[in-house]
């Protein structure tokens, strides 16, 4: 799938959430699907399937997800079983998620560290840079193995860098800025 076309299913899943005046409510569920279909990428692959009938995947939607307040998200799915799409999924959520972040004023980002982070660890990162730039911030964590410790987290077009290695960096500019480029 192009970037266009899955923009263009979040686009429209983004209007009726709009349209309802449930933005928020849909883009947490739409989460909840998407960590399912991560814990489970066998599911995901289910749903694909050409080989089972259309009525059987219809009803497999229903049993998962048919206890979302959102009745639209469930047939959302549907719709891209139909078109063969639903294995697209994360892309369309991830634009889904965007176009809820700018309505809601909630700034993106990423933050880098060596291992796993915890909610919580995400949670304060979060308020912290939120606080830094003055609005509510949303991270996604991903495991950078090269990293010693610490992290390095992007949002927008800032950077901010608090791992061992970017403050060894940082020490040793100083150090060849003081010591007249020699170490």
């Amino acid at each position: 799938m192009r970037g266009a076309e899955a923009n263009a299913y979040a686009a429209g899943l983004y209007e009726l959430a709009l349209e309802v005046k449930k933005v928020p409510s849909f883009q947490k569920e739409m989460k909840e699907v998407l960590s399912l279909f991560r814990d489970n990428p066998e599911l995901l692959e289910t749903l694909s399937s050409y080989s089972l009938p259309e009525e059987s995947l219809n009803t497999l939607v229903d049993k998962t997800f048919g206890g979302l307040t959102n009745k639209e998200i469930p047939a959302f799915l549907k719709l891209l079983m139909l078109k063969h799409e639903i294995l697209h999924f994360e892309e369309i959520a991830s634009s889904f998620n965007g176009l809820c972040n700018d309505f809601s004023g909630v700034k993106e980002g990423i933050v880098y560290s060596a291992e796993k982070l915890s909610e919580a660890e995400i949670k304060k990162i979060e308020k912290s840079i939120g606080e830094r730039l003055s609005s509510k911030v949303e991270l996604e964590n991903h495991v950078d193995h090269r990293l010693i410790g610490g992290v390095k987290v992007y949002v927008d077009d800032k950077v901010f860098d608090g791992t061992i290695l970017g403050k060894v960096e940082r020490l040793r500019s100083t150090l060849l800025k003081t010591d007249g480029g020699k170490i």
